[in-house]
């Protein structure tokens, strides 16, 4: 079974000011929101928008998507997030600012050796760059978890699923 996330997430609970209409906040514990990413959420964005050139092209991580989270980062820390797993093994990219400034990445992780491509490193467990991009933000993990389970991130496995219907 697979799954699939992207979403930009940061370390306060109120809204920024810049989100854009008709994203769905969430909110995943009391110091932490994310913004759930789906394509017709991407649709809505400025498609010449550039986040930060040093993410490479053929990366999930987008850069429409990177313009916004570094957009919502004036204030606060915030890191964009993608995930994709097959029974457990997968590739996983994020990238963090704060006050607008990079904190983190671009870093792009891989489970297995076959699929290692250009710019990603091979990290097994918590060392990957989900986890590393969520402790750069100030997730700490609790005791016989990761961040991305600390948070809450492992209760739905795509990201329509973290919408409201």
């Amino acid at each position: 079974m697979g799954s699939r996330i992207e979403a930009i997430i940061w370390d306060r609970a109120d809204t920024p000011l810049c989100v854009p209409e008709g994203f769905a906040l969430v909110r995943l514990t009391s110091e932490l929101s994310m913004l759930p990413i789906t394509e017709d959420q991407v649709k809505r964005l400025d498609p010449s928008a550039t986040g930060d050139d040093r993410i490479p092209t053929a990366w999930m991580l987008r850069q429409p998507v990177a313009a916004l989270a570094r957009s919502l980062s004036a204030d606060r820390a915030v890191v964009y997030i993608c995930s994709e797993t097959f029974a457990g093994e997968g590739t996983r990219e994020a990238i963090a600012w704060r006050f607008g400034r990079l904190l983190y990445g671009p870093a792009g992780t891989v489970d297995i050796e076959d699929d290692l491509e250009f710019g990603y490193h091979l990290a097994w467990g918590h060392n990957n760059a989900v986890n590393s991009g969520l402790r750069a933000v100030g997730v700490h993990a609790a005791a016989g978890d990761d961040e991305y389970g600390t948070i809450g991130l492992e209760r739905h496995r795509h990201t329509e699923d973290w919408l409201p219907n």
